[in-house]
């Protein structure tokens, strides 16, 4: 059976993104490649990976489907939507408030790029 392996996320610096990745989101850093082209994560309890790809400007990691949502292209999952918003918050990165969207509730927030990613978990 498939499942997804890695996410790709466009970075202009790898290792300034390393480190916010590390210690915000609190992945696990495998390693850089060579020559800091990117940069390889998994995440603490699961066996799937997060890798930063450098890039030489900004690319789209967002997609709108309705004129007043942008969506992003993935979401990552969270036992405790309040406790993921606080945290992310209370270490200074730009997050939105939660909303409740039918089935599940989520917020979205920001890396040094500006690379919109979601949070969201069921209800």
């Amino acid at each position: 059976m498939l499942k997804i392996g890695a996410v790709f996320i466009p970075v202009t610096n790898v290792n300034k993104s390393v480190e916010w990745y590390r210690d915000v989101l609190e992945l696990n850093h495998v390693g850089n490649w060579q020559g800091d082209e990117g940069a390889d994560f998994y995440f603490n309890t699961e066996k799937q990976y997060l890798t930063l790809v450098k890039v030489n400007e900004k690319q789209p990691t967002k997609f709108t489907a309705n004129p007043e949502y942008q969506n992003t292209y993935y979401n990552f999952t969270t036992d405790n939507i309040e406790e993921s918003h606080k945290k992310l918050s209370q270490k200074g990165v730009e997050v939105t408030e939660i909303y409740d969207d039918g089935a599940i509730y989520g917020f979205d927030f920001y890396d040094l790029d500006g690379n919109k990613l979601g949070v969201v978990v069921d209800k």
